[in-house]
Protein backbone atom coordinates (compact mmCIF):
# COMPACT_ATOMS: atom_id res chain seq x y z
CA UNK A 1 0.00 0.00 0.00
CA UNK A 2 1.30 3.44 -0.93
CA UNK A 3 2.15 6.07 1.70
CA UNK A 4 -0.19 8.95 2.43
CA UNK A 5 0.38 11.92 0.10
CA UNK A 6 -0.98 15.43 -0.15
CA UNK A 7 -1.39 15.14 -3.91
CA UNK A 8 -3.34 16.70 -6.76
CA UNK A 9 -6.30 14.41 -6.07
CA UNK A 10 -6.66 15.63 -2.48
CA UNK A 11 -5.69 19.29 -2.92
CA UNK A 12 -8.92 20.70 -4.42
CA UNK A 13 -11.00 18.95 -1.73
CA UNK A 14 -8.62 19.31 1.18
CA UNK A 15 -10.84 21.45 3.44
CA UNK A 16 -13.78 19.03 3.17
CA UNK A 17 -11.40 16.15 3.88
CA UNK A 18 -9.89 17.94 6.88
CA UNK A 19 -13.29 18.62 8.43
CA UNK A 20 -13.98 14.88 8.38
CA UNK A 21 -10.62 13.89 9.85
CA UNK A 22 -9.56 16.71 12.19
CA UNK A 23 -11.71 17.43 15.27
CA UNK A 24 -12.38 21.17 15.74
CA UNK A 25 -10.79 22.02 12.37
CA UNK A 26 -12.80 25.22 11.85
CA UNK A 27 -12.80 26.09 15.56
CA UNK A 28 -8.99 26.02 15.75
CA UNK A 29 -8.60 28.13 12.61
CA UNK A 30 -11.08 30.66 14.00
CA UNK A 31 -9.21 30.64 17.31
CA UNK A 32 -6.02 31.45 15.41
CA UNK A 33 -7.68 34.29 13.49
CA UNK A 34 -9.25 35.72 16.65
CA UNK A 35 -5.89 35.82 18.42
CA UNK A 36 -4.37 37.69 15.47
CA UNK A 37 -7.28 40.14 15.49
CA UNK A 38 -7.00 40.74 19.24
CA UNK A 39 -3.24 41.29 19.52
CA UNK A 40 -1.76 42.19 16.14
CA UNK A 41 -2.12 44.84 13.44
CA UNK A 42 -3.18 44.18 9.88
CA UNK A 43 0.40 44.67 8.67
CA UNK A 44 1.88 42.19 11.17
CA UNK A 45 3.91 39.43 9.53
CA UNK A 46 2.03 36.12 9.79
CA UNK A 47 3.00 32.75 8.33
CA UNK A 48 0.98 29.57 8.05
CA UNK A 49 3.35 26.59 8.20
CA UNK A 50 1.84 23.64 6.37
CA UNK A 51 -0.64 25.97 4.72
CA UNK A 52 -2.10 23.18 2.54
CA UNK A 53 -4.73 24.69 0.22
CA UNK A 54 -4.63 28.06 2.01
CA UNK A 55 -7.79 28.02 4.16
CA UNK A 56 -6.21 29.80 7.14
CA UNK A 57 -4.57 32.39 4.87
CA UNK A 58 -7.89 33.00 3.12
CA UNK A 59 -9.57 33.70 6.45
CA UNK A 60 -6.72 35.96 7.56
CA UNK A 61 -7.02 37.88 4.29
CA UNK A 62 -10.78 38.17 4.83
CA UNK A 63 -9.93 39.79 8.17
CA UNK A 64 -7.78 42.41 6.40
CA UNK A 65 -4.36 40.95 7.25
CA UNK A 66 -2.08 41.87 4.37
CA UNK A 67 1.44 40.68 5.27
CA UNK A 68 0.90 36.95 4.87
CA UNK A 69 3.19 34.03 4.08
CA UNK A 70 2.63 30.34 3.48
CA UNK A 71 4.89 27.31 3.32
CA UNK A 72 4.12 23.72 2.43
CA UNK A 73 6.10 20.76 1.14
CA UNK A 74 3.43 19.83 -1.41
CA UNK A 75 3.45 21.62 -4.76
CA UNK A 76 -0.03 20.24 -5.45
CA UNK A 77 -1.33 21.98 -2.34
CA UNK A 78 0.39 25.27 -3.12
CA UNK A 79 -0.96 25.15 -6.68
CA UNK A 80 -4.54 25.55 -5.39
CA UNK A 81 -3.74 28.35 -2.91
CA UNK A 82 -4.99 31.81 -3.94
CA UNK A 83 -1.90 33.49 -5.32
CA UNK A 84 -2.71 37.13 -4.61
CA UNK A 85 -3.11 36.98 -0.82
CA UNK A 86 0.27 35.68 0.40
CA UNK A 87 3.90 34.98 -0.45
CA UNK A 88 4.45 31.23 -0.75
CA UNK A 89 7.37 28.85 -0.81
CA UNK A 90 7.69 25.09 -1.08
CA UNK A 91 10.01 23.60 1.54
CA UNK A 92 10.52 20.65 3.86
CA UNK A 93 12.14 23.03 6.38
CA UNK A 94 11.03 26.25 8.01
CA UNK A 95 11.74 29.01 5.41
CA UNK A 96 14.41 31.12 7.12
CA UNK A 97 14.66 33.25 3.95
CA UNK A 98 11.39 34.91 4.96
CA UNK A 99 11.51 37.86 7.37
CA UNK A 100 10.97 37.29 11.08
CA UNK A 101 7.33 36.81 11.96
CA UNK A 102 4.96 38.28 14.52
CA UNK A 103 2.73 35.20 14.38
CA UNK A 104 3.65 31.68 13.29
CA UNK A 105 0.74 29.30 12.82
CA UNK A 106 1.52 25.60 12.51
CA UNK A 107 -1.68 23.59 12.69
CA UNK A 108 -1.64 19.80 12.06
CA UNK A 109 1.78 19.79 10.39
CA UNK A 110 4.56 18.82 12.80
CA UNK A 111 3.26 15.29 13.25
CA UNK A 112 4.54 14.69 9.71
CA UNK A 113 8.06 15.81 10.72
CA UNK A 114 10.39 13.39 12.47
CA UNK A 115 12.93 15.90 13.82
CA UNK A 116 10.47 18.21 15.51
CA UNK A 117 13.01 19.78 17.86
CA UNK A 118 15.07 21.26 15.02
CA UNK A 119 11.94 22.54 13.29
CA UNK A 120 10.63 24.09 16.49
CA UNK A 121 14.00 25.75 17.11
CA UNK A 122 13.81 27.36 13.67
CA UNK A 123 10.32 28.62 14.48
CA UNK A 124 11.45 30.05 17.82
CA UNK A 125 14.46 31.76 16.18
CA UNK A 126 12.23 33.37 13.55
CA UNK A 127 9.67 34.94 15.87
CA UNK A 128 9.89 38.62 16.68
CA UNK A 129 10.00 39.66 20.33
CA UNK A 130 6.43 39.59 21.59
CA UNK A 131 5.50 37.11 18.89
CA UNK A 132 3.07 34.23 19.17
CA UNK A 133 3.35 30.64 17.99
CA UNK A 134 0.10 28.70 17.51
CA UNK A 135 0.61 24.95 17.30
CA UNK A 136 -1.96 22.19 16.80
CA UNK A 137 -0.91 18.55 16.81
CA UNK A 138 -2.03 14.97 17.09
CA UNK A 139 -0.59 14.04 20.48
CA UNK A 140 -2.05 10.68 21.45
CA UNK A 141 -2.21 7.09 20.25
CA UNK A 142 -4.00 5.91 23.38
CA UNK A 143 -6.44 3.17 22.28
CA UNK A 144 -9.40 4.80 24.07
CA UNK A 145 -8.74 8.15 22.42
CA UNK A 146 -8.24 6.51 19.03
CA UNK A 147 -11.57 4.69 19.37
CA UNK A 148 -13.37 7.95 20.17
CA UNK A 149 -11.52 9.69 17.34
CA UNK A 150 -12.67 7.03 14.90
CA UNK A 151 -16.25 7.48 16.11
CA UNK A 152 -15.89 11.18 15.29
CA UNK A 153 -14.79 10.30 11.75
CA UNK A 154 -17.66 7.87 11.26
CA UNK A 155 -20.13 10.53 12.41
CA UNK A 156 -18.65 12.79 9.72
CA UNK A 157 -19.30 10.19 7.04
CA UNK A 158 -15.93 8.42 6.86
CA UNK A 159 -16.30 4.65 6.45
CA UNK A 160 -14.51 2.10 8.64
CA UNK A 161 -12.65 0.85 5.58
CA UNK A 162 -11.46 4.38 4.73
CA UNK A 163 -10.23 4.76 8.33
CA UNK A 164 -8.27 1.51 8.12
CA UNK A 165 -6.71 2.41 4.78
CA UNK A 166 -5.61 5.86 5.93
CA UNK A 167 -4.16 4.45 9.16
CA UNK A 168 -1.95 2.10 7.14
CA UNK A 169 -0.93 4.83 4.71
CA UNK A 170 0.14 7.08 7.60
CA UNK A 171 2.26 4.49 9.43
CA UNK A 172 5.58 5.62 7.94
CA UNK A 173 4.81 9.32 7.51
CA UNK A 174 3.28 10.36 10.85
CA UNK A 175 5.39 10.73 13.99
CA UNK A 176 3.42 11.31 17.21
CA UNK A 177 4.77 12.96 20.37
CA UNK A 178 2.58 13.30 23.44
CA UNK A 179 1.35 16.48 25.12
CA UNK A 180 3.98 16.30 27.86
CA UNK A 181 6.75 16.17 25.25
CA UNK A 182 5.46 19.32 23.58
CA UNK A 183 5.07 21.22 26.84
CA UNK A 184 8.58 20.26 27.96
CA UNK A 185 10.27 20.86 24.59
CA UNK A 186 8.60 24.20 23.93
CA UNK A 187 9.69 25.50 27.35
CA UNK A 188 13.22 24.08 26.91
CA UNK A 189 13.48 25.97 23.60
CA UNK A 190 12.76 29.23 25.39
CA UNK A 191 9.06 29.91 24.94
CA UNK A 192 8.13 31.86 28.07
CA UNK A 193 4.43 31.00 28.14
CA UNK A 194 2.96 27.75 26.82
CA UNK A 195 -0.75 27.05 27.23
CA UNK A 196 -3.09 24.37 25.93
CA UNK A 197 -6.13 26.23 24.62
CA UNK A 198 -8.04 23.47 22.86
CA UNK A 199 -8.15 19.69 23.22
CA UNK A 200 -10.31 17.17 21.41
CA UNK A 201 -9.64 13.43 21.53
CA UNK A 202 -6.14 12.93 20.07
CA UNK A 203 -5.42 16.59 19.28
CA UNK A 204 -4.16 19.60 21.26
CA UNK A 205 -3.66 23.26 20.39
CA UNK A 206 -0.92 25.23 22.15
CA UNK A 207 -0.36 28.98 22.28
CA UNK A 208 3.27 29.89 22.91
CA UNK A 209 4.78 33.33 23.56
CA UNK A 210 8.36 34.57 23.37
Amino acid sequence: MSKWKFDSKLAPNFVDHARKHIPDYDKVIDLSINLCNDYYDNDSAIIDVGCASGETLIRLNNNQFANLYGVDNSKDMLDVCPKNIATYTISEDYPTSFPKMDVIICNWTLHFIKDKTTYLQSIKDNLNEGGTFILSEKTSLDPLMIEEYHKFKIEKGVTKEEIKVKEKQLLEVMFINDTEWYLRTLKDLGFKKVNVVNAHYCFNTFICRV
